[in-house]
């Protein structure tokens, strides 16, 4: 007789409860389902994927320690985001170099010329070091994750045109930090 294994299809609110409730299985499928999103944001942002691991590392940490107090279950996904922001932001503060970012999948630089490819690389990783982690989190997050901006809106929990404003605040900024360094 052979056994039959079902596979029961796990809703994310659900596994959010049972970790909000102590349990570490839970918790563990709700990591890795979104561990590598979370390292190439925190990476993008930072320049660094070592300081990147640190940030997810502590956002995980204080997503189990303070996942009982989150209310609506729903926005579980937004909520980690913003930890991970908010660790970005900390480390970005106590940084005492500038490091390069790595932004090659999020360039289309043209590649006749590979010293102007490369300067064009190191003017654009400046200014976005210049760039505020709100800022840096919007342009990563729609352009590096190709996350569409309705579904950026409901991540932060702001309305579509409040995101399209915020993405044009976004590239404006960068623009002018290219410009300041010609």
């Amino acid at each position: 007789m052979t056994e039959r294994i079902a596979i029961v299809a796990v809703r994310d609110e659900d596994l959010v409860d049972r970790a909000a409730c102590g349990d570490v299985d839970a918790f563990e499928t709700l990591v890795v389902a979104r561990f590598n999103r979370a390292f190439r944001t925190a990476s993008a942002i930072l320049g660094s994927e070592a300081d990147a691991y640190d940030v997810v590392q502590e956002a995980f940490v204080a997503t189990w320690r303070h996942l009982p107090k989150l209310r609506d279950r729903t926005k579980f996904d937004a909520w980690l985001n913003k930890m991970i922001v908010n660790r970005c932001r900390d480390a970005l503060r106590h940084r005492r170099r500038s490091r390069e970012v790595a932004l090659d999948d999020a360039l289309n630089l043209p590649s006749e010329d590979a010293s102007d490819a490369a300067a064009g690389m190191a003017a654009l990783t400046s200014a976005f070091e210049r760039l505020s982690v709100d800022h840096r989190h919007l342009l990563v997050t729609h352009h590096l994750h190709r996350v569409s901006v309705a579904d950026l809106a409901r991540e932060l929990d702001i309305p579509e045109g409040t995101t399209k404003w915020r993405l044009h605040a976004a590239r404006a900024a960068l623009a002018r930090a290219l410009e300041a360094d010609r």
